[in-house]
């Protein structure tokens, strides 16, 4: 069996004594070479945007960044070959919400040589006030503060991939905007919604594929009339990173168009609970830090019984992810950050709680590169290895006839219990 870490795969061999479940989906043949699908949505979308632009208009792309694969490198020069006919000043911003910046090589690599060299490509950042303009409030009370360049430009493309979200239901679509590239402070009133004001636990509505009751989705979804010159390119990518579906238009009915094949493609229904899940996060980018791994972790957890035990492949060569994260292990409980939380919320202090809860309701055996010390803090423990790992598990395993599940992908995929 072979997993990825970062950008190598692991071979191991599943323990004998353990009935095992590999939880993914056979890739299932595209309909069309996805050149032609994402071809297709540009010829729609430049119909559109032609009644809408003159020559010498200001148009911005904005694009999601390295934690995220979206196919930049094959989608924006089928798009900016056709856009040239309509002569426009055309500028693409990098939306990296809260992520801190990258290296000029990694935007390089993001949108691919060609563009990088041909188009100005800048990347946004959250803390540069002076690079923000004030757009208005929504109804929860967020302030809204966005990119001055979403305010210069003439008209506006997101454009991204939609996958689940662990507290916002869906990637991509709105998030474009909010966080993708709205201030630190919007970014942290919005996200403060995941913490249930009555209660300091994760808010019950904030889940995978819930966008109709959750109050992140809701919020952030209400940025879009404060944006009215925007519309969007929206993919569905199969497991193996190719675009199956490509949609244009705006910005939440497309991703509505988009949801079902998500749900197609990344759930994996289970009859039951394991006692043992071992998962990798699926490798570079998805592995880049801890913020992002966790993602992966909270989705094997939906597969294992309360007290079983996840083994967890993550490299994190980027380190934690966050500055905000590690002080909230500071505190005893996750009852204790919950209270943390309500009283000084920072980004990331959700995802801190939702670790804190799954380590005290399991045992997470990490296996990465980062300080032993940090991930024993978050009450992980850890592993240099993935033999290392199972060995523990070998000796804390009690059950009969244990079942087990691998998530190849557990970064992709959603286990789903049947009942």
């Amino acid at each position: 069996m072979k997993l990825k870490f970062g950008r190598q795969e692991i071979s191991f061999e599943p323990p004998s004594n353990i009935k095992w479940q590999v939880l993914q989906k056979e890739t299932t043949s595209q309909i069309a070479p996805e050149t032609t699908i994402i071809q297709n949505a540009v010829t729609r979308l430049l119909a559109v945007l032609q009644d809408k632009v003159s020559p010498g208009s200001k148009l911005l792309l904005i694009v999601p960044d390295h934690t995220r694969k979206c196919r930049l490198p094959i989608v924006l020069p089928l798009l900016l070959s056709q856009l040239k006919k309509l002569q426009l000043h055309i500028e693409i911003l990098v939306a990296n919400g809260s992520h801190v910046l990258q290296p000029e090589h990694v935007i390089r690599d993001l949108v691919g040589e060609e563009v990088y060299t041909s188009y100005p490509v800048f990347q946004h950042d959250c803390h540069d006030k002076k690079g923000l303009v004030f757009f208005g409030t929504s109804l929860n009370g967020t302030v809204i503060y966005l990119n001055k360049k979403v305010k210069e430009a003439d008209f506006i493309i997101t454009i991204g991939g939609i996958l689940f979200h662990y507290f916002a239901g869906f990637g991509g679509g709105p998030k474009m905007l909010m966080p993708g590239v709205a201030g630190y402070e919007s970014i942290r009133q919005n996200h403060r919604l995941t913490i249930d004001n009555k209660t300091g636990l994760f808010h019950k509505e904030c889940f995978e594929g819930n966008i109709k009751t959750n109050p992140v989705y809701l919020d952030l979804s209400q940025i879009i009339p404060f944006v009215p010159q925007c519309t969007s390119l929206q993919f569905a990518l199969n497991s193996r990173g190719n675009v199956v579906q490509a949609e244009t238009g705006p910005i939440l009915e497309t991703q509505g168009r988009i949801c079902p094949t998500v749900y197609d493609l990344y759930t994996t229904p289970v009859e039951e609970k394991a006692e043992i899940v071992i998962a990798s996060a699926g490798g570079f980018p998805a592995d880049v830090n801890l913020i992002q791994s966790h993602k992966s972790i909270h989705h094997a957890y939906q597969a294992v019984k309360p007290g079983g035990m996840i083994v967890l492949l993550a490299e994190c060569p980027e380190g934690v992810g966050s500055e905000t994260f590690m002080p909230y292990f500071e505190e005893n409980s996750s009852a204790d950050i919950g209270r943390c939380l309500l009283n000084d919320y920072k980004i990331n202090g959700h995802t801190a709680l939702s670790l804190k809860t799954k380590t005290e309701n399991s045992r997470i055996y990490f296996v990465s590169k980062l300080d032993k010390e940090i991930v024993r803090k978050t009450g992980m423990l850890p592993c240099s290895t993935i033999e290392e790992a199972l060995s523990f598990v070998l000796k804390e395993l009690k059950a009969v006839n244990p079942k087990g599940y691998i998530l190849p992908f557990a970064n992709l995929y959603l286990p789903l219990v049947r009942n």
